[in-house]
Formats: structure tokens, C-alpha cells, sequence
């Protein structure tokens, strides 16, 4: 794919409409694709006014258009008939029999495509196709999770291209609740294809076709495997500050990234006590930043259940709360939402010292155990909750009883929850240890069990010898499963370094690397920022 970067979108349009033009003067009977929507606008205005200079002649040029709404009259002001009769052809010397736009008034919509799809390969093809692009990846109305090899087809839109597209009508209830569109495989067949990005909200979908992989969730990927494709895209939708925000129980941790990936800012705010709080709180403090930087997307890390932007979460006032919506209304910028362990993991893959890794998992040993798994430096996600690596059985017999409901989970035995209470009943057990005299109103920390241990006491060395042991068993049963090209591991009992490692090592029964975070507490809000 190649990209032409330009620094606003009447430049932008400039390019586009002479890529189109160049096109026709090589061709003069060329078959265009067209597409709808505010972006291709300003490029159709310069080929009218090149048409009408002279400079071009469209009297032999064939158009097929990408879409249109069903059921729609081409009288609407709202159908894409009439947009491209407002915006293009009647400004062009080309002839109506050499239009061709999906018929919204069909009788037998199926009939409409397969005549549609036929047209197209009698006229021998498209041979250069422009696109726009929709901020969750769609192209034409081909939405995420589309057939991959589907060709012109009746499709319903999805509630929020409805939603988006409400603005152009006097309601959402307006709105038509199917359309007709090329397929992907119909666009994939064209010779050349020009697409089209511009403004700070489609910021997060650009990142995504330039450095994500391919996937039905983002339709757009799927160009990736066409041979000739040109990406057009403005400054707006290409660069600019990237905010991170990692929800923390006590805090809410920021981070500012600039098109360079360089950190050019750290902060953080207290966490709110309410929903509403925590909301106000992250509005206001963009609205901050926003001053200083020129901030065009948002990533927000956040503990809980993050399904379709809405989290639930156990340890916060969430619940069932659309955040990513919210969040987006408030500030006018492009949101997304995840898992805080997820955006820790891409942090590490990112800026920390596993960076030359292509798959990692992270593991966090807190008051339980999380983690986020890192693969082909994307996140690995379902449309379910995944990731709890925490919640994996380790001792299927008499195991620990579980608050998810399991017995014997890993994080029973390796949170710093788990570390710290074992090592008080092992220490009311030894009333004449060492680790027994550290205790303070029945309270010990992992601290203390360090500092036992530095002083030769033989029952805080069994406790820590039991910990890395069962730690050993989730890491090799996580390599095992994922062939990660490390373990990073976070939380404040790393801080005690080779300790750690060293006996952990003897441990791992292959030869991954073991690392420990060098980002900790930053990682989530860096990782965030780089959803």
C-alpha cells in the first residue's frame, strides 16, 4: 500500500482528483468505482472544475457507485443517486447511460445485485476504484466481521451506521435499515484502488490499516492484499498526540505519545468515587491536555469486562457503563476502551524491554493475578472475556476455593493475597521464627518476607520456596500454551529483581525469557494510548 500524506484535506482532495484524472487521460474509456460520503466531496468539485477547464473529458468514462441505501427514491435528497448528481455528474460532460448506481426503488433487490455485479464485468472491470473509509473499518457498507468474498449484495446496517448516519436525515427512525453494496470481493476485483481518509476521527482506523494485520473486524484490512492500492490521508486522520489513560482504584494514570511514539507527557488524578466522577474527572483532564497538545485519539485502560465499549467492573462503579460512547460524546474524539492488563501488555511490546518481541504474556502479581498475551504484537481478544490467566486451574485436588467459582486457581496461590496469607500461616505455626517476629498487628508484608529471608529464617525461605514453585507450574503451563518469545512479569514483588528470577529459572522447563517489567505502573497508560 502506498501512501501520499498530505496537509489538509483540500490538498488531500487536490491529489485525489488528480490520481483520478490521470486515470482517465490514460484511459479515456476508463470504468470508475465512486463512493459516497463528505470525504470524496472536495475531490469530485476539482474534477468538475478540471471538466469544465477543458483539462479532462468525461464523455466515453463508465461509473459504477460503490452503494445505496434500500428502500430509497432516487428523488430523495438524501439517496446517493442524488448525491452524485448534486455533487459530480451534473457538473460533468458525461452520459447518463454511462451511470450506474444501485437501484434503491428495486422490486427484487437480489435481481438489482446480480444485474449490478453482471454490468460491472461487461464493461470489463473497474479499473480505478475510490473509497472512502468508516471509522469502525467499513467499506461501502461492508461492516465489520462482512463475508470476505462476498460481491454485490443487499446488507443491513449495523445500529451504529445507522446512528452515524442519522445526522444527514431529520431522524434515526428515517434512516433506511438496509443497503445495496459491493461486496468485497467486487472492490478486491478492481485493477487500482484509491482510498480515502480525512479528519482527526478516523485517526484510530488509519493506525489500524497501516499497522494492524488483517481482520474482519476492520474490513479495510483486507485491501492489504490487493497489489495496487493508494491511501490518501490527511494529517488529521495520520498523526497527532495519542492519549493513554490507565484506571487505577486509588488513580487514573495519563500518558501523552506523539506520531514518533516518543512519551511526551506523564500524569495522573485521583480516581472518583462515582461513575460520574470518574467520567468528569477524564473529560476535564483531556480538556486540559487538549491545550497543550494536539491530542486526536484516546485509549483508556480500565479493570473489568469490556464488551462492545461498555465495562463492568468489580472494583469500580461500573456496571454495564457505555464508557467508550461517553467518553467520545464528551470529548469529540475517537475512544477505545480495554482491559487494563491488555493495554499493560502492549505497553510492554511497545516501550518496554521486550520490545523486539513479536508474542509475549504478561503477568501481573498484585492483590491477584492478571495478564495480558501479546501476539504478532496485537492483543489477543475474543468477543468473550479473555485473558483471566489468573483464573487457570493449578491444583485440580483440594485446591483453593476461588471467587469465580473454581477451586485451585493460580492466582490462589500467587497473588501477593495468596504470598502474604501463607506467609502468616506459616509464621503463627513457627512462633519462634523470624518471620513470626516481623509481624505487625498480625500483618505481614512481602517486604517483610524478603527481609526474613535475608536473615536466614529457614521458614520464610519454605513459604517462598512454595510460591516460585507454583509460579513456575502458570508460567510453563502459559509458554506451553501461547510459545511466547518472553514472560514479562509486573507488580511490587518484582521489584526484588534476581531473587526472584534467579531461583525461578531453575524452574522453567524451556528456553523463554523471563523478564521483569521496566515500565510497572506506566505500562497501562502507554498501551492505552496505543489502542
Amino acid at each position: 500500500m502506498r501512501i501520499i500524506l498530505c496537509d489538509n484535506y483540500e490538498e488531500l482532495s487536490k491529489k485525489a482528483a488528480k490520481l483520478v484524472a490521470s486515470q482517465i487521460t490514460l484511459k479515456p474509456d476508463s470504468v470508475l468505482g465512486l463512493a459516497t460520503g463528505s470525504t470524496p466531496v472536495g475531490m469530485y468539485g476539482k474534477l468538475a472544475d478540471m471538466c469544465n477547464s477543458g483539462e479532462l473529458d468525461f464523455s466515453e468514462v463508465k461509473t459504477f457507485n460503490l452503494d445505496e441505501y434500500y428502500p430509497i427514491k432516487k428523488t430523495n435528497n438524501q439517496s446517493y443517486d442524488y448525491f452524485m448528481r448534486e455533487n459530480l455528474f451534473s457538473k460533468i460532460n458525461i452520459r447518463d447511460e454511462n451511470i450506474h448506481i444501485p437501484n434503491g426503488e428495486a422490486d427484487d433487490p437480489e435481481k438489482e445485485c446480480a444485474d449490478y455485479e453482471k454490468k460491472i464485468r461487461e464493461s470489463g472491470g473497474i479499473d480505478l476504484q475510490v473509497l472512502g473509509i468508516g471509522r469502525n473499518g467499513h467499506i461501502g457498507f461492508n461492516e465489520p466481521d462482512a463475508s470476505l468474498n462476498s460481491f454485490t449484495h443487499l446488507t443491513k446496517l449495523t445500529e451504529n451506521t445507522i446512528k452515524a448516519n442519522s445526522r444527514f436525515f431529520r431522524s434515526a427512525d428515517e434512516v433506511p435499515r438496509q443497503a445495496l453494496t459491493m461486496g468485497i470481493a467486487t472492490i478486491l476485483n478492481a485493477k487500482k484502488i484509491v482510498l480515502l481518509a480525512s479528519g482527526a476521527n478516523k485517526r484510530k482506523v488509519v493506525s489500524e490499516l497501516i499497522g494492524g494485520g488483517i481482520n474482519t473486524s476492520v474490513p479495510a484490512t483486507m485491501l492489504k492484499t490487493h497489489p495496487d492500492v493508494v491511501l490518501i490521508c490527511d494529517r488529521e486522520s495520520y498523526s497527532g498526540a495519542r492519549l493513554g489513560i490507565d484506571i487505577g482504584g486509588t488513580n487514573i494514570k495519563t500518558a501523552i505519545i506523539d506520531s514518533d511514539n516518543t512519551v511526551v507527557y506523564k500524569g495522573e488524578f485521583k480516581t472518583g468515587n462515582t461513575e460520574n466522577e470518574i467520567i468528569t474527572g477524564i473529560v476535564e483532564t483531556v480538556a486540559a491536555l487538549r491545550g497543550s497538545f494536539d491530542i486526536t485519539t484516546v485509549g483508556i485502560g480500565t479493570p473489568g469486562i469490556i464488551k462492545d465499549g461498555k465495562v463492568t467492573a468489580a472494583n469500580l462503579p461500573f456496571k454495564g457503563t457505555p464508557l467508550e460512547s461517553l467518553i467520545e460524546e464528551k470529548t469529540g474524539l475517537s475512544v477505545t476502551v480495554d482491559n487494563d492488563a491488555n493495554c499493560a501488555a502492549l505497553g510492554e511490546v511497545v516501550f518496554g524491554n521486550t520490545k523486539d518481541c513479536e508474542n509475549i504474556v504478561l503477568i501481573t502479581l498484585g492483590t491477584g493475578v492478571g495478564g495480558g498475551i501479546i501476539m504478532n504484537r496485537q492483543i489477543l481478544r475474543s468477543n468473550n472475556n479473555m485473558g483471566e490467566i489468573g483464573h487457570f486451574v493449578i491444583r485440580a485436588k483440594n485446591g483453593r476455593p476461588c471467587k469465580c467459582g473454581q477451586s485451585g486457581c493460580w492466582e490462589q496461590y500467587c497473588s501477593m493475597t495468596a504470598f502474604t496469607r501463607d506467609a502468616k500461616a506459616m509464621a503463627k505455626k513457627n512462633p519462634d521464627s523470624i518471620l513470626f517476629g516481623l509481624m505487625k498487628d498480625g500483618t505481614l508484608t512481602g517486604e517483610d518476607i524478603f527481609n526474613a529471608m535475608d536473615s536466614g529464617c529457614e521458614v520464610a525461605k519454605k513459604v517462598f520456596d512454595d510460591y516460585i514453585r507454583y509460579l513456575a507450574i502458570g508460567i510453563n503451563s502459559l509458554v506451553n500454551i501461547f510459545g511466547p518469545d518472553a514472560i514479562v512479569l509486573a507488580g511490587g514483588v518484582t521489584r526484588q529483581g534476581e531473587k526472584l528470577l534467579e531461583p525461578l529459572r531453575q524452574l522453567i522447563k524451556s528456553d523463554v525469557r523471563i523478564e521483569i517489567s521496566n515500565l510497572q505502573n506506566d505500562a497501562g497508560a502507554l498501551g492505552a494510548a496505543m489502542l
